[in-house]
C-alpha cells in the first residue's frame, strides 16, 4: 500500500476512533477501527522501503509523501497513546504493542508454514508426474519386448 492510501486509511479509522473516544465508548469496542488505524499506520511506516522501487514520479516526490504520511502516522499516534495511557495506565500502549507483534509474529509464522506447504504439494506432485511419466515410457517397451520373445 502506498503512504498516500494508507495514510488515508489510517485518518479514516482514526477519526472513527477520535469520536468513538468523544462519545464516550470503550476501547474494547472500536477493536475493528483500532486494527485498520493500525494496520494502515505500519503500512505507512514501512512504505518508504517499498517505494524506493517505484518507477513514476522523482525521488524527491517519494521522499516528501512518505515524510509526510509518516509525521502524520506518528502524531495520530501520540495522540491514540496518550488517550489509552490516560484511560488504562502507562502499561496499557505496552501491551498493546506486545500483543501487536505476538499477532504479526504469528501471522509470519502462518504465511511461512503455508509457504512450505505449498512448496511440499509442488514437490510432490512433480515427483508423482516425473514416476507417471517414467512408467509410461517404460510399460511400451516392456511391451514389446514381451511381444518380440
Amino acid at each position: 500500500m502506498d503512504p498516500i492510501t494508507a495514510i488515508a486509511v489510517a485518518s479514516t479509522a482514526y477519526n472513527a476512533i477520535k469520536k468513538g473516544f468523544q462519545v464516550g465508548k470503550e476501547v474494547e469496542s472500536m477493536a475493528g477501527d483500532l486494527g485498520r488505524w493500525m494496520n494502515a499506520i505500519n503500512a505507512v511506516k514501512t512504505s518508504h522501503s517499498k517505494a524506493k522501487g517505484r518507477r513514476f514520479g522523482s525521488v524527491e516526490e517519494e521522499a516528501l509523501e512518505t515524510f509526510a504520511a509518516k509525521k502524520k502516522a506518528e502524531q495520530m499516534e501520540n495522540d491514540l497513546r496518550n488517550y489509552i495511557v490516560g484511560q488504562y495506565g502507562v502499561n496499557a500502549w505496552q501491551d498493546i504493542i506486545r500483543i501487536q507483534a505476538d499477532l504479526r509474529k504469528k501471522q509470519k509464522e502462518e504465511e511461512l508454514r503455508l509457504a512450505a506447504a505449498r512448496d511440499e504439494f509442488i514437490y510432490n506432485a512433480t515427483m508423482v508426474g516425473i514416476i507417471i511419466l517414467f512408467i509410461s515410457l517404460i510399460i511400451p517397451i516392456i511391451w514389446a519386448i514381451v511381444e518380440n520373445t
